[in-house]
Formats: structure tokens, sequence, C-alpha cells
């Protein structure tokens, strides 16, 4: 029974490996740099798209304000049917009929220019203009942010791909261990138990590859989903042409280079000068308005002469109009106060996001530096575990050591092999962070 039940286990779990496997063959391998994801994202990521679409919206209202400083000009054209003159007393009593040209029209053209605002109108496309710029810092923001996430991703698959061959090659050695355990029980040189540990070992590595394969091609979905890639396509991460090197920056240098370039602090900078603009633009509601005016005016029948006449009365006006809002001497100093607290509150965000672009730039600087001392220890410790695994596997063939020191051996040069890729999984990652913090992605 019992012999029953592990074949049934062996059964089941190879056939979930050759499930993934099939699924995986079933993908077109296609060999992508990071240079070329980035290409990718800029053509089809839809958050992309959204904020570029967001400075088109900006970029429009620029011009929609700038329509301001153009005249308001008018046209207003009417016909009209006027009935006769009825003429009663005092008691309603009709007195007379008087006719009276019964077809009428009317023609008024009106223009009208502001000349004068308190710089109303050029604060406002300022103001117009500076709302684009922040729609600029939030779509590289946005890009920014983009690029790290589909890296993280490029990244996370790179290594899961690593470790599959790292498995597969040792799932290689675990099956000829548990070939010559099985050689050896059969000569009465081993127990039946040391083969079952062969055995639990091998298996445990195969059921390893399965994670490997899942999370790959859960993996690959969604960066090809970010990447708007064809679904089709099992992406191949080729990290080769990446030059992830840091020479002789410190710290200093990248935040110094952040205060530059990070969108977010730019951002936040132009927060502050829309908030100092919008206290302009309320100040000048105290000013007052000067506009220039003309119109003219064409009406039939004359109906200001007795009897009507039908002809037409032409006039035209042309002039200055001075306007004072005497309200806003008592409203503006409330909404000035309004938009100078809105001035110390973009100052204290423009210091916060100072502050955590500093943390940022110290976290991955610090990371990065971090990753590059693991990975010098790990190739060493890699080399010595290998060294370790062939010397216990010749014991072992000699029977000089049993089958749980091999195994432990094999633990470990397994484990030293994927610390080694992690750690230089997590140089290009930090490496990249720090780009990221610097607006340099």
């Amino acid at each position: 029974m019992k012999h029953l039940q592990k074949l049934s286990l062996l059964f089941s779990l190879l056939f979930c490996l050759n499930h993934q496997t099939n699924i995986a063959q079933e993908l077109q391998e296609k060999q992508m740099t990071v240079q070329e994801l980035a290409e990718k994202l800029e053509e089809n990521n839809i958050q992309l798209q959204l904020a570029n679409a967001q400075v088109d919206v900006a970029d429009a209202r620029i011009g929609d304000v700038k329509t301001n400083r153009l005249p308001d000009i008018g046209v207003d054209m009417s016909g009209m049917y006027l009935s006769d003159v009825n003429i009663y007393d005092k008691h309603w009593s009709k007195i007379q009929k008087v006719d009276i040209p019964n077809f009428g029209h009317q023609m008024n053209i009106s223009a009208n220019q502001l000349i004068f605002a308190g710089g109303r109108v050029n604060k406002a496309v300022k103001l117009a203009e500076l709302n684009k710029n922040l729609s600029e810092n939030q779509r590289e923001d946005t890009e920014q942010a983009i690029k790290l996430n589909a890296t993280e991703l490029y990244l996370n698959l790179y290594n899961l791909q690593n470790q599959k061959k790292i498995l597969q090659s040792n799932i290689l050695l675990a099956e000829e261990r548990t070939k010559n355990a099985r050689y050896y029980f059969e000569q009465d040189m081993i127990t039946k138990n040391e083969v079952l540990r062969a055995e639990v070992l091998e298996r445990k590595l195969k059921q390893s590859i399965i994670e490997i394969q899942n999370a790959i091609l859960i993996t690959n979905k969604n960066l090809s989903l970010f990447a708007g890639l064809d679904e089709n396509i099992l992406i191949v991460p080729d990290v080769s042409n990446l030059d992830h090197t840091i020479r002789q920056q410190d710290e200093l240098f990248f935040r110094q280079l952040a205060y530059q370039n990070n969108p977010q602090l730019d951002a936040s900078k132009t927060q502050l000068a829309i908030a100092e603009k919008n206290l302009e633009l309320t100040k000048t509601d105290k000013m007052p308005v000067l506009a220039a005016f003309a119109g003219y005016n064409a009406t039939r029948p004359m109906t200001s002469t007795t009897p009507a006449l039908d002809y037409y009365s032409n006039t035209y006006q042309v002039g200055l109009n001075l306007s004072y809002n005497i309200e806003s001497l008592f409203k503006n100093r409330k909404k000035a106060a309004v938009d100078k607290a809105l001035i110390d509150q973009a100052e204290l965000a423009k210091e916060a996001v100072r502050q955590q672009i500093d943390a940022q730039v110290n976290q991955a600087y610090k990371n990065y530096r971090q990753a590059v001392a693991q990975k010098s220890v790990s190739l060493v410790n890699e080399a010595a575990a290998n060294e370790n695994y062939r010397i216990t596997e010749l014991k072992y063939k000699n029977q000089l050591v049993t089958l749980i020191e091999i195994i432990d051996a094999s633990n470990t040069k397994l484990q030293a092999e994927l610390q080694t890729l992690d750690d230089q999984t997590n140089i290009i990652l930090n490496y990249v962070k720090l780009l990221r913090v610097t607006g340099q992605l």
C-alpha cells in the first residue's frame, strides 16, 4: 500500500512538471535587454499614455486661457413683425388705429477689448503654463515609476529563470546520487533509508522546479501586460550589456544629482510656484478694470417718430469703460490669507519630498554597496561549496562518508549558488533604484 502511495505521488509530481514544461514550450522565447523593455513601455504602457494625455490637456488649456487676450465680438440680428398701433384712452376705450410699417429687423455689432486688469490675463496664462509643467513633472515621475516596476519584474524573471537552471543542474546530480544509492543498496553496501533519503531529495528538487516554473509564467504574464507585449512570448532577460558599476561616485554625488533631476522634487517646486502665482492672481481682484468698447446698431422701421417711418436708424458708439469691484476690499483679504497658507503648505511639502529623496538615495546607495560586498563573499562561498561537494562525492563513491554527508554538501552547494544569484540580482536592482531616485532611469 505504501509502495502504491509513493508511485502515485511520483506520478503526480511528474505530471505537474510535464504540464508546466509544455506550457513553457508553447511560449516563444525572446531575448530582451532592459533598453528594449524601456522602448516597449514608452510605446505601449497604458499608464504612460494616460500621463501623456494629461499633458496634452494642460497644453490645450494654455491656448484656451490665452483667448482672453482677444476682443469679445458679437453680432445680433433679428427679424420681426410689428402690429399696427391701437390707441386707447384712460378708460381703455379705443380711440384710433395707426398704421405703421409691419416688417422690421434689427442688427447689432459690439466689440470689447480689455486694456488693463492688473495683469490678470497674463498671470492666468502663466498659471496655466505652470500647470502644464506640473503635468510634465508628473508624467516624468510616472514614467520613472513604471520603468522601475517593470525592471523589478524583469529582474525577478531573470532571477527565476537562473534559479531554474541551477535547480536543473542539481537535479541531474541528485538523479546520479539516487542511482548510486540504489546500486549500493543492491550490493548490500548501504541500508534502505539512505536510498529513501536520496529519493526524497530528488523529489524535493523537482517540486522546487514546479514552483519556479509557475512563478516564471506568472511573472512573464505580468511583465507582458505591463509592456504591452504578445502574451505568447516568453521574455528571456539579457543583462549582459547593462552597466551597473558605480565607480568613484559617493552618496553625496547621487544626492546632488537627485536634487537636480528627481521629478517628484521638480513637481513640488512647481506646486510652490503655482501657489505663489495664485496669490498674485488673487491680488489682481483689487485692481480696477479698464476696457474699450465699440458698437453699431441698425434698426428698421423708425418708431421713435410719429408717424413711424419705414427707414433705417443707424447709430454707433465708441468709448472706454472703467469698473471697480468694491467688495474685493473686504473679500480679497480672506482669499489672500488662504493663498498664503497654501504657499506655506507647498514649502513644507517640498521640504518633505527633499527629506524623502535623501532617505531613498541613502537606502539605495547603501543596499547597492552591501550587495556588492555580499557577492564577493558569495563567490568565495560558492567556490568552496563546489569543491566541498566534489570531495564529498568522491569519498561517497569510495564509501568513506555516508549519504547524509553528501546530501548536506549538496544542499550547501545549492544554497551557495542561489545566494550568489540573489546578490547579483540585488546589485542590479539597487543600482536601478538609485537611477530612479536620481531621475536617470
